[in-house]
């Protein structure tokens, strides 16, 4: 979470309870399986997001385009 030391109080807590709601979606969409996953990583959640995320996206580079 980023630093919110230099915000006012009640701006702090908006920001902070906007974040959590923001992860609480997130492990809202996953599925059993993925779920799972996390349980077995024993990593923090917004950690194991970005792996995943980091995964993902080296995956997709790996594979060349389609031709047609």
């Amino acid at each position: 979470m980023a630093n919110t030391k230099k915000l006012p109080r009640q701006e702090r807590k908006a920001k902070k309870r906007q974040a959590r709601r923001a992860l609480a979606e997130k492990w809202g969409v996953l599925k059993r399986k993925e779920r799972q996953e996390f349980v077995k990583a024993e990593k923090p959640f917004t950690v194991w997001l970005r792996e995943r995320a980091a995964a993902e996206k080296a995956k997709a580079a790996e594979t060349p385009p389609a031709k047609s």
